[in-house]
């Protein structure tokens, strides 16, 4: 019997594959150069992952007059050895770009330490 590779587009039951249906960037420090060759270090997009989106908190306070919402939300992504390399290398340096809002990246939790996921949880700014 033949062995099945890894397949990202592949349902498997035992990951629900089929939660991971949002889009999300993750933006941080990237090299570029210049038009003489310099490198120069900007913020630009590194990355664009399948994850799952739960929202774990929501609320307003008061605060000199006017409203502020905190938005917190739990984002879920497939563990791979280039995520782990991205995290372990640039850690809470990253933001995640969801729907137009940019999120600074709070906790990054590699669940359980089984390898298979990653729970970032990330405060949207608006």
């Amino acid at each position: 019997m033949k062995a099945y590779e890894y397949n990202p587009n592949r349902y498997y039951k035992d990951t629900h594959s089929g939660r991971f249906n949002k889009r999300i960037a993750f933006w941080g420090p990237t090299i570029t150069q210049d038009e003489i060759g310099n490198e120069i270090e900007t913020f630009g997009e590194i990355i664009q992952v399948w994850s799952m989106v739960k929202t774990t908190k929501g609320s307003e306070y008061p605060a000199a007059a006017q409203t502020n919402t905190v938005n917190i939300v739990r984002f879920v992504v497939r563990y791979s050895e280039t995520m782990h390399d991205l995290f372990t290398t640039h850690k809470t340096k990253l933001e995640v770009r969801y729907k137009g809002v940019a999120y600074d990246i709070k906790s990054i939790i590699n669940d359980d330490e089984t390898n298979k996921t990653y729970t970032i949880i990330a405060e949207g700014r608006l």
